[in-house]
C-alpha cells in the first residue's frame, strides 16, 4: 500500500503542471468548504461534497499515475529494442 501511495504522490507532482493543479484545487476547496461552514450550510451538504472531491480527485490522480506507468513501460521497451 505505502508503494501505491508513493507512486501517487510521485504522479502528483510530475510535472510543474500538476503541482499547480493539487496546490490551486487545494486552495480552492478550503475557501470554499470554509465559506460554507461560516455562512452555515449543513455538514449533511458539506460531507458529500468533499467526498465527491475526495473521489475526482483520486480518480484524476490514478489515471496520472497509469498514463506515467504506462510511459515508462514504453520507454523501457524502447531502450530494449536493438
Amino acid at each position: 500500500m505505502l508503494h501505491y501511495l508513493d507512486e501517487l504522490m510521485t504522479a502528483m507532482n510530475a510535472t510543474p503542471g500538476r503541482r499547480w493543479f493539487n496546490i490551486a484545487s487545494a486552495v480552492l476547496i478550503v475557501v470554499i468548504f470554509g465559506t460554507l461552514a461560516r455562512v452555515g450550510v449543513s455538514s449533511w451538504i458539506i460531507v458529500p461534497a468533499l467526498c465527491i472531491e475526495f473521489v475526482c480527485h483520486g480518480a484524476l490522480v490514478n489515471s496520472w499515475a497509469r498514463k506515467d506507468a504506462l510511459e515508462a513501460y514504453r520507454q523501457s521497451e524502447r531502450a530494449s529494442e536493438p
